[in-house]
């Protein structure tokens, strides 16, 4: 662990930073409530593999889509001499479904709120908090500073003034 008021690193098991004398215990503590618990790590983990999944299921539907239009425009057999096109066709709109599906099921589907309390619920777009406009500010009004105020006495005195 290091000391986040001198930065010198201590074993995890002292209690005083060696270099300062900060106590770390009680740093230790707040950082181990800081810690996502291991739900929220898990689920954390699957939000990444169904990105995963749906960039690899994306990829493909950029490939079958590129397959087809090659077949279509320069005549090519891409999917074999006895399929016909619209299985590329379908293919696609399958494998574009599931990347749709695995981007959009962690944000439906997994409940992030509930497993970490640190995060706040949303509030309703319609629900506004109302703040006190019943109390008037005693601020004086603002008066800006004059450039020219003070400074006459500065310039040099003219032939009628120096008689």
């Amino acid at each position: 662990m290091f000391c986040p008021n001198c930065s010198a690193k201590n074993d995890s098991k002292q209690h005083y930073c060696r270099a300062c004398g900060l106590m770390l215990d009680v740093i230790a503590a707040e950082l181990a409530l800081q810690r996502p618990s291991t739900e929220y790590a898990g689920l954390l983990q699957r939000k990444e593999r169904f990105e995963k999944l749906g960039t690899a299921a994306i990829s493909v539907t950029a490939m079958i889509g590129l397959a087809a239009f090659l077949s279509k425009i320069l005549g090519l057999d891409i999917f074999g001499p006895g399929l016909p096109l619209w299985i590329g066709f379908i293919t696609f709109a399958v494998f574009g479904l599931f990347a749709v599906f695995f981007f959009n099921y962690p944000k439906i589907f997994m409940e992030f709120e509930k497993v970490n309390p640190r995060l706040s619920p949303s509030k309703p777009a319609n629900e506004t908090t109302q703040l006190p406009t019943n109390k008037l500010l005693n601020d004086p009004p603002f008066e800006p500073a004059s450039v020219t105020e003070h400074s006459t006495e500065l310039l040099p005195l003219s032939r009628d003034e120096r008689t």
